[in-house]
C-alpha cells in the first residue's frame, strides 16, 4: 500500500510557522508574551547567522575548487554565487568575501558559525580587520551593535590585498540617482594619476579660455571646477574618435571583415581565414557594404549599412535595459544580436533581437551558450549552458527547520552607549 503524499512545501511552512500569541484578556501577562517572542526572535536570528554562515562555508569551497569556472558565461565568483542564490550582485560581492576571509579571522568565524555575528556584522569585519587583530575584534563585536562595530572598526584603514594575491579589481560605476548622475572610480594610483592630469589640463583649458589675460589659476577665485575639467575632457575625447561623416567614436579602429558570397567564407582584412563562429559573431552587428568584383576588379560598392541600424539598436538597448542573460550586470557597449543569425535569413525586427554584452555573445556563437525564445517579453528568452542546464533563478530548495539543539539563540548586544575613549588599539607587540 503506498504512502499518502506529502507536500514538502506545507511541512515546511509549519515548521517555520509562529504560534499565535495567546489572549492577553486570558490572564496571560504581557510580559510573558514579549519574552516568549523576543526568545523566539533570538532562536530565529541564531538559525539565519549559521544558516548563512554555512553558505559562506560552502561558497569558500566553490572557490578553492574553481566550480564557479565550470559554468558557461559566468564572468565571475561574484556572478556565480548572485546566480545560485538569487541575490543582488552587491550581496554576492559581500558573500564572496566573507568566504575568502574565513580562514583569516578564524575567531569571527567560529562566532559566526554558531549564529552569534550576523552577517552584516561579519561583513563589517571582514571588509577592515587584519588577521592581527581579529581576535582582539572577536571579544568586542558580539557585544557590540552594528553601528557601534562600524564605529570600532573605523579607525582601522580599509583591509588591503596581501602581497603577492589578486590586484583589487579597477572599477567605473556610474549611474543616475532621482534627478542627479553619478560616478565612482576605484583605479590605481598610477592610472588614478593619468586621469588627475587630463582632468588637470581640460581644467586649466577652460580656464584661460575664461579668463584669456590671467596668468596661473586660483582654484578658489577662478569659478572653474573640476566638473568643469571633466566635461571638457569628455567634450575633447567625443572630438577626437568622431569624424566628418559622423560615423561612431571608434569606427576608424573597426575589423573588417572579408566575406565570400559564394561559400560564405571570411577573411580578416590582410589576415586569415577566420572560424565560421568568429564570421558569425562578427557579422551579426555590423556595418556592411558590398564589394562587387568583375574578374578579379572591384566594379562597384555599396553605401554602408548597418545590420541593426540605429533607432532599432536604441529602442533594443531600452527594452532589454542591458544585457539579457540572467545575472549579467553589463549595461554598456551591448550588441545587438540576431537570435535566428543574419546571414541564415534572420530578420532585423525587434521579435528576432536581443541585447547581449561582448562576452555573452561571443560564448553564443562559440556553442557554449544556447538562447532561444521571445525576447519581446521579460521572461521570454530561456539561455542554457553548455551541458545544456538553464540558466536562471534558482529558488531555495524547501527544507525543514534545523534542530534546536544545533543552534544557540542569537543573543543580542545590550545597546548601551559606548564610551569610544577607552577603546584603544594596543601595539601588536603587546597582543597576544
Amino acid at each position: 500500500m503506498l504512502a499518502p503524499l506529502v507536500d514538502p512545501v506545507a511541512d515546511v511552512t509549519t515548521a517555520w510557522s509562529v504560534a499565535p500569541a495567546p489572549p492577553l484578556d486570558s490572564g496571560t501577562a504581557k510580559e510573558l508574551v514579549h519574552d516568549r517572542l523576543e526568545t523566539q526572535v533570538g532562536e530565529l536570528v541564531g538559525v539565519i547567522n549559521t544558516a548563512t554562515a554555512a553558505l559562506v562555508a560552502t561558497i569558500e569551497t566553490v572557490l578553492d575548487e574553481g566550480i564557479w569556472e565550470t559554468a558557461a558565461g559566468i564572468r565571475s565568483p561574484e556572478h556565480w554565487v548572485a546566480w545560485q542564490c538569487g541575490v543582488s550582485s552587491q550581496h554576492a560581492i559581500r558573500l564572496v568575501q566573507l568566504a575568502r576571509r574565513r580562514g583569516e579571522l578564524p575567531n569571527n568565524t567560529e562566532l559566526f558559525d554558531a549564529g552569534q555575528l550576523s552577517e552584516d556584522a561579519m561583513a563589517a569585519i571582514a571588509r577592515r580587520v587584519p588577521a592581527e587583530r581579529e581576535a582582539e575584534v572577536a571579544l568586542l563585536a558580539p557585544r557590540l551593535l552594528h553601528s557601534q562595530l562600524a564605529r570600532f572598526l573605523s579607525s582601522l584603514p580599509e583591509y588591503p590585498k596581501k602581497a603577492g594575491g589578486e590586484e583589487p579589481h579597477s572599477t567605473v560605476e556610474f549611474g543616475t540617482q532621482a534627478d542627479r548622475w553619478k560616478m565612482r572610480v576605484d583605479l590605481p594610483l598610477d592610472e588614478g594619476a593619468l586621469i588627475e592630469k587630463a582632468l588637470t589640463v581640460a581644467r586649466s583649458e577652460v580656464f584661460h579660455e575664461r579668463h584669456p589675460d590671467d596668468g596661473e589659476e586660483n582654484p578658489r577665485t577662478s569659478g572653474v571646477t573640476w566638473v568643469d575639467g571633466l566635461l571638457r575632457a569628455a567634450e575633447r575625447a567625443l572630438t577626437a574618435m568622431g569624424h566628418p561623416e559622423e560615423r561612431r567614436p571608434a569606427d576608424r579602429f573597426q575589423v573588417l571583415l572579408h566575406i565570400n558570397a559564394s561559400d560564405k567564407t571570411a577573411r580578416l582584412h590582410l589576415g586569415p581565414v577566420v572560424p565560421d563562429s568568429m564570421r558569425r559573431y562578427l557579422s551579426c552587428d555590423a556595418d556592411v557594404r558590398l564589394l562587387f568584383e568583375t574578374d578579379a576588379f572591384l566594379a562597384d560598392f555599396s553605401p554602408r549599412t548597418r545590420t541593426v541600424d540605429d533607432r532599432m539598436r536604441a529602442f533594443i538597448e531600452n527594452r532589454d535595459g542591458g544585457c539579457r542573460v540572467p545575472g549579467c550586470t553589463a549595461q554598456r557597449w551591448l550588441h545587438i544580436h540576431h537570435i535566428r543569425h543574419w546571414e541564415d535569413g534572420g530578420e532585423t525586427r525587434s521579435r528576432n533581437l536581443c541585447a547581449l554584452c561582448p562576452l555573452h555573445h561571443r560564448l553564443h556563437h562559440l556553442g557554449m551558450l544556447g538562447i532561444e525564445g521571445d525576447p519581446s517579453t521579460i521572461d521570454g528568452l530561456t539561455f542554457r549552458d553548455q551541458r545544456g542546464r538553464i540558466i536562471g533563478a534558482r529558488p531555495p530548495t524547501p527544507g525543514g527547520r534545523p534542530p534546536d539543539s544545533s543552534v544557540q539563540p542569537y543573543v543580542h548586544p545590550s545597546g548601551e552607549r559606548a564610551d569610544w575613549h577607552w577603546i584603544v588599539w594596543p601595539e601588536l607587540d603587546s597582543v597576544g
